[in-house]
């Protein structure tokens, strides 16, 4: 397998250039933040050491047992108090693989974000944003895998607008946008030479929702708009530009003794560029949380939906998504959960059905106020129809997580 060598280098070449509308909303929230630098809670980290073990380290259907040690961590500091606040953050996470290095993967985030509330019922929220990730990923060659690595960078601006229209009644206004630029992948020992796999995407993305109270019922409806532009990369491209809208009707109630559920139906519509693809489908959303007796909780979610940042399609999936999960507190200091689902991915123009299923289990105990250990186990099964690929994999790993 690969051997271990230096990730990419992080540059800030041709990083995108953020919405200036954004950039104001962001400027204008912090300014109005009184003292801010005399004000807030104290900086809270959160980190997490895990050492994995998996049968299938390459996430193939060639399956190559490994150990590998992941470490990832938070920083968060907030200024301000409740009715006018910035937040800072800062995340990383990296994983070390004991023999199939080229799967090594490492991650930094860093966010600002600022809030304001207004006598009139008015709130403001902006957050800026920055992602950077390397990862490693592997080409199999007939016999031979040979490994490559891929430099990512993400710019996101989002600003939210509050508004309380009386009555119980609120409306929430969204606006966001993301620019990923992707690096060309590079290939072990400079095998191949370098060459971009994947494009560069800007995302534009609008979501408006009004909802109104009735006591422990929440009646609501949303829309949402999705403007996705794709550089035009390879011939077949490897990804498309596209539009897509959608509609939703909500309700959510809360019940005694913490019973909570939520139910979402409506529409959403896709729309590839170049008249490639064009299609309405139902989307629906269903969540239930139910507290049992001594001390054990069930939850389930079911839902349908159009899946375009997570798929092998050029364009996106159709994605449908059942889970379960139980958790009970045997003791103050002891907890566990356990949970199964199954889900069936469409893909749109390459006509490849995914169908997946899974388990994991998961016991925590609590060291102290701030730590925790963890011990987990997942098992996830994979079947793709046109290519007849079979994926199976168990990862188990018992991991320290600490807050201070």
């Amino acid at each position: 397998m690969g051997r271990k060598r230096q990730a990419p280098v992080l540059r800030a070449r041709h990083l995108p250039v953020l919405p200036k509308v954004a950039i104001g909303l962001l400027l204008s929230c912090a300014t109005a933040a009184p003292a801010l630098a005399d004000a807030g809670a104290p900086a809270t980290f959160t980190g997490a050491v895990e050492r994995h073990y998996t049968t299938n380290a390459l996430d193939s259907d060639h399956a190559v047992p490994d150990w590998y040690t992941l470490l990832r961590g938070s920083l968060q500091r907030q200024l301000g108090d409740a009715d006018a606040n910035v937040a800072l953050g800062a995340e990383f996470q990296a994983t070390r693989h004991d023999t199939v290095s080229i799967e090594d993967d490492r991650a930094l985030a860093l966010s600002v974000s600022a809030f304001r509330k207004l006598e009139n019922g008015l709130e403001f929220r902006g957050t800026l944003s920055y992602r950077a990730s390397s990862d490693g990923d592997d080409l199999p060659l007939g016999p031979v895998t040979l490994g490559m690595r891929t430099l990512k960078q993400v710019v996101a601006a989002e600003g939210q607008v509050g508004v309380d229209l009386g009555n119980a009644t609120t409306l929430v206004l969204d606006v966001s946008d993301s620019m990923e630029e992707v690096g060309p992948t590079r290939f072990e020992s400079n095998l191949l030479p370098a060459v971009q796999l994947d494009p560069d995407t800007n995302r534009l993305q609008s979501t408006a929702r009004v909802t109104r109270t009735f006591g422990r019922l929440a009646l609501g409806a949303s829309a949402s708009a999705l403007l996705a532009t794709v550089a035009r990369l390879g011939s077949p491209p490897v990804g498309v530009s596209f539009r897509q809208f959608g509609l939703r009707a909500e309700a959510a109630y809360t019940g005694a003794g913490g019973l909570t559920a939520g139910a979402a139906l409506g529409a959403e519509l896709i729309e590839a560029a170049d008249g490639l693809y064009r299609r309405v489908r139902p989307a629906w959303q269903l969540a239930v949380v139910a507290p049992l007796p001594h001390g054990f909780e069930l939850r389930g979610t079911y839902f349908g939906r159009y899946e375009n940042a997570d798929s092998d399609d050029p364009l996106a999936s159709w994605l449908q998504r059942a889970e379960i999960e139980g958790g009970a507190k045997l003791r103050p200091d002891l907890t566990f959960t356990a949970g199964l689902f199954r889900e069936v991915k469409e893909n749109l123009l390459f006509e490849n059905r995914e169908r997946s299923r899974g388990f994991y289990a998961e016991a925590a105990y609590r060291l102290s106020p701030a730590a925790e250990i963890v011990l987990r186990v997942d098992a996830t099964k994979t079947d793709k129809t046109v290519i007849d690929v079979r994926e199976s994999t168990v990862d188990t790993f018992i991991g320290l997580r600490a807050k201070l």
